[in-house]
């Protein structure tokens, strides 16, 4: 039973074999340990270092031949005040490490994607919720959002808008998305967002969905018809390269910009 406990506290086989006679002695050298339990004499000498690092042995190292005391059975709390420590530590070395590795994917050509899908009567509450979150990721890249923007997300969420702007993390960000020419944006441009540039798709095809590029997001909004429904992909490779590609349309479309 005591050898089964003393396995589970961290000792091994010959630790507890040694230990156990140590302690059943009082005081022993280690040949009469090792005649005692049958381990080699250099074995015990071995075993008796490790258990003197663990507090549970004394050696006299004074004497010409080195003797052993067992210490009280109570300095077994050694085993876990010492497996505590050794506990703490890895615990900040993870902290450490998980804060290092969560910047990661800012500097490697590969990462694996978070995807989140939101249903209809949850889109507007997550969207105010990860304002913050889309901003800080903005400002870590170059502070615009990109993409394209179907009218109808406008009619629908024009309150989400307006209360984006309104947000102290947002200042500095510049908005800079193609649409559909409609009333609705004629409106919009009557409010004069300074940062918010809209750019017409003069193409017979209309866009029918939302496709955002925020920092390391991407945003995927369709509000045409019911049910709505929003779809984030966090990738920074994928975002990145989609950022390339919008800079690139933003330019070839030209024109003035709405507002």
């Amino acid at each position: 039973m005591i050898n089964q406990i003393l396995l589970e506290l961290g000792l091994n086989e010959k630790e507890i074999e040694v230990y156990l006679e140590v302690l059943k002695r009082g005081k022993a050298l280690p040949t009469n340990i090792a005649q005692a339990t049958g381990i080699n004499r250099a074995t015990v000498y071995s075993v008796s270092q490790n258990l003197m690092e663990k507090g549970l042995i004394l050696g006299d190292l004074t004497a010409k031949t080195l003797e052993l005391t067992a210490l009280p059975a109570s300095e077994l709390n050694n085993l876990i005040e010492r497996e505590a420590r050794k506990l703490e530590e890895k615990r900040k070395l993870a902290t450490q490490a998980i804060e290092e590795l969560s910047q990661l994917p800012l500097n490697t050509k590969y990462s694996i994607p978070s995807i989140k899908f939101i249903k209809e009567n949850n889109v507007e509450e997550f969207m105010y919720k990860r304002i913050e979150e889309w901003n800080k990721s903005l400002k870590r890249t170059d502070k615009i959002w990109w993409g394209f923007q179907d009218h109808t997300f406008v009619e629908n969420f024009k309150k989400w808008m307006r209360d984006y702007w309104e947000q102290e993390s947002s200042r500095g960000i510049k908005v800079k998305l193609l649409s559909n020419i409609s009333q609705i944006e004629a409106t919009m441009a009557e409010e004069a967002w300074e940062d918010r540039e809209i750019r017409f798709w003069k193409k017979e095809v209309k866009f029918t969905s939302t496709l955002w590029i925020v920092g390391e997001y991407i945003v995927m909004v369709y509000t045409k018809d019911k049910p709505f429904y929003l779809v984030e992909i966090n990738n920074y490779v994928m975002s990145q390269n989609l950022r390339e590609v919008f800079k690139n349309i933003w330019d070839e479309v030209g024109g003035e910009a709405t507002r």
